[in-house]
């Protein structure tokens, strides 16, 4: 793993600041996906930004009649929330499906979103395979 700093964001406003201020940056929250990509140095990041200190992690219902899901909620809340298995079903079914009990506790929404694909070429550092 190469080196790398580190801090923690307070407000998002300080986080997306962070993000600016500091060219080749990277979130992290559960860091489920990232981190490993480090260990393997297909990722090295100058700098993490860690937002698991941020208000993110709520359901909420808006007055449109959907969902609000911060971006720090967990896969297992997102998956278990009794409104997501009522409402939707496919979203709650599919987070079961694509990950571990273990993964679901630490990963959050948000890092689904911004994970690389998992696809095991992209995870090879071999560039003579990475060109074909």
């Amino acid at each position: 793993m190469k080196p790398f700093t580190y801090e923690r964001a307070t407000t998002p406003a300080n986080a997306a600041a962070a993000a600016v201020r500091t060219p080749g940056a990277k979130f992290i929250a559960g860091g489920t996906n990232l981190l490993d990509l480090m260990k393997l140095e297909i990722e090295a990041p100058q700098h993490l930004i860690d937002v698991n200190g941020l208000a993110l992690d709520k359901i909420e219902p808006t007055p449109e009649g959907g969902v609000r899901i911060g971006a720090l909620v967990s896969n297992t809340d997102l998956a278990s929330d009794e409104r997501i298995r009522r409402d939707y079903g496919v979203v709650s079914r599919a987070i079961v499906a694509g990950a571990s009990g273990q993964l679901r506790n630490k990963a959050s929404t948000a890092g689904n979103l911004l994970q690389r694909t998992r696809c095991p070429y992209f995870y090879d550092t071999n560039p003579t395979l990475q060109q074909t």
